[in-house]
C-alpha cells in the first residue's frame, strides 16, 4: 500500500507520545489499582464548528495489554480517521467518559513555512474530560492528531514511566490547499521535526 505525505507523517509520530508518558505521569500505581470498571472500546469527539465524528483506536489492548488488536510497529493507514480541518479552523478533542480520567497524552503535528513541529501534552489522572482545541492557520497548518492511552503497567521500578496501550490516529490535513502543503512538505524534506512539550492546553490554540 503505496502512503501520503501525510500518512508517512505518523511513523514519526508513533513513540513520541510514549515518551511523554515517561517524564510526567506520576501517581500512575495509586491510580490502577483504583481502576475496576469494564474496560469498554474508548472513543474521541472530534468536531469543526458543526461538523463532527468519532475517531475510535488504531491499535488498543486492554489495560493489562492483552488482547491487542494490532501491532504498535505498524501504520495502520486503513485505520486512520480522516478528518480534514480547513485553515482558518480550530478542531475540538474531548474523549469518552470512559477513559476522560485515565492519564492519556496528545500529539499534534503541524507544517509550517520552514518545516514540520511536534506539540505535545499529557494529562495527569482524575483531570476530567477536558476538551483541547487546536488551530490551523496558514503559518501552522494542522495535518495530524495523535492520542495516547495508557495501560495498567509500568516500564521501569518507579510510578512515572507508563506503556502505551492504544492510540488514535487522525489525519487532519486539509484538502482545498494542495499547493501550500506541498510547498511546506518540501521545505519538511530531511528535517527533524522541532519538538516541544506544554502545559497549558491554550497553547494548541496558539496561532
Amino acid at each position: 500500500m503505496n502512503l501520503s505525505a501525510s500518512e508517512k507523517k505518523f511513523l514519526a509520530l508513533l513513540g513520541v507520545a510514549v515518551l511523554v508518558f515517561s517524564t510526567v505521569v506520576v501517581g500512575a500505581g495509586a491510580f490502577w489499582a483504583s481502576r475496576t470498571d469494564v474496560d469498554h472500546r474508548p472513543y474521541a469527539t472530534i468536531s469543526v464548528g458543526s461538523t463532527y465524528t468519532q475517531a475510535y483506536p488504531t491499535v488498543l489492548c486492554d489495560r493489562q495489554l492483552a488482547g491487542c488488536d494490532g501491532d504498535f510497529r505498524k501504520n495502520y493507514p486503513d485505520r486512520h480517521t480522516r478528518f480534514p480541518v480547513p485553515i482558518g479552523q480550530t478542531m475540538r478533542v474531548r474523549l469518552s467518559p470512559d477513559v476522560a480520567d485515565d492519564p492519556w497524552a496528545i500529539v499534534a503535528q503541524y507544517l509550517t513555512p520552514t518545516g514540520s513541529e511536534l506539540v505535545l501534552k499529557t494529562f495527569r489522572p482524575f483531570t476530567g474530560n477536558e476538551s483541547v482545541y487546536l488551530a490551523s492557520t496558514r503559518e501552522r497548518v494542522l495535518i495530524n492528531v495523535e492520542i495516547s492511552l495508557p495501560a495498567g503497567l509500568l516500564a521501569g521500578d518507579s510510578d512515572d514511566q507508563l506503556v502505551r496501550r492504544g492510540y488514535f490516529a487522525i489525519n487532519t490535513t486539509p484538502t482545498d490547499q494542495k499547493d501550500l502543503i506541498d510547498a511546506y512538505e518540501k521545505a519538511a524534506t530531511g528535517k527533524e521535526p522541532k519538538q516541544r512539550m506544554v502545559d497549558d492546553v491554550e497553547e494548541f490554540a496558539k496561532r
